[in-house]
């Protein structure tokens, strides 16, 4: 059996984005599960030290005018512009069917953002160039799966946002990615609060009981294993304990926190709903260690193995 064809974006490249990429491809057990195709300013990453040219995996060079004046650990609108050229691209190639699947380094949104390109990140931006309506973020390391219901939405905005159609999308597409994809045959869901104590019976917030309750009803009449509203410092607990299998987070860092803490080298984004897989380490474009080759690959040989395996 031929090993799958995985794009994979080198981010915005005055972040470590260019240098996790290389360390991994440098690993053999990366290589026994894919073919790399390496997409990015290749001319760029190498007088950053980064040949990709030594290594074995295909290469696509995207030139942007410019390059030549990026800097580790300095975003700007040419970094921008090129991440965001990195993505289109690796999204063609998918779409040509050169590629199985993709794995995205971190882009910075600011960068992008001074480039002229207006949205909030990696997977609202795939979801828009696939016209994908139902998609969401999911977080994973190991066995610890958590999906977000809202985003990178500002916590003054988290409440509005929220609805039992959401929800309830969100968990059914991440407890099917779970049964589909990894195997895990009737999953074991945690839908969490927003408020604390989950709103204490209506005393702390009304979200509970006209949206996530009723939410949590509908999932049980899908036949999905749920509990819920769970509150979210108690859930963190038992999922470590292997008691859940995947829990449903109403925002960012009710996501995050917990893994960040308990499991930041295997930490992987995975987007659900496109119509390929896509993945991207859980760590962002680390400015501050940029260009001094100390960066951890962990995350990112995480995402590429998850990518090839489940393409």
């Amino acid at each position: 059996m031929s090993l799958p064809i995985i794009a994979i974006t080198i981010g915005d490249p005055s972040g470590i984005g260019p240098e996790v990429v290389y360390k991994s491809l440098k690993d053999p057990s990366v290589l026994k599960v894919c073919k790399p195709l390496v997409i990015g300013s290749l001319a760029y990453a190498k007088k950053a030290g980064f040949d990709f040219s030594r290594l074995s995996c295909g290469l696509c060079d995207i030139t942007v005018q410019g390059e030549q004046t990026i800097k580790p650990g300095r975003i700007s609108a040419i970094s921008g512009e090129a991440a965001y050229r990195y993505i289109l691209k690796a999204v063609d190639l998918v779409s040509y069917g050169r590629a199985k699947s993709i794995v995205t380094a971190p882009i910075s949104k600011e960068a992008i953002k001074l480039a002229g390109h207006a949205f909030s990140g990696h997977t609202e931006l795939l979801a828009r160039l696939t016209k994908t309506k139902n998609f969401a973020m999911l977080m994973s390391a190991g066995k610890m799966n958590v999906v977000m219901v809202t985003r990178h939405t500002p916590v003054s905005k988290i409440s509005r946002e929220l609805s039992k159609k959401n929800i309830y999308d969100t968990a059914k597409i991440a407890a099917d990615y779970l049964k589909d994809n990894v195997g895990v045959k009737s999953p074991r869901v945690a839908v969490l609060a927003l408020n604390p104590h989950a709103g204490e019976s209506g005393l702390i917030g009304s979200e509970e009981h006209e949206l996530i309750i009723p939410a949590v009803k509908k999932l049980i009449a899908a036949g999905i294993d749920v509990q819920g509203p769970l509150p979210s410092d108690s859930a963190w607990q038992k999922m470590k304990n292997n008691r859940f299998d995947l829990m449903v987070a109403m925002y960012h860092d009710q996501a995050m926190t917990g893994f960040k803490i308990l499991s930041p080298e295997r930490l992987v984004n995975i987007t659900l709903g496109l119509p390929f897989i896509r993945t991207s380490p859980g760590h962002g474009t680390a400015a501050d260690i940029a260009g001094k080759g100390i960066a951890d690959p962990s995350s990112m040989k995480e995402a590429i193995v998850i990518a090839a395996k489940t393409c």
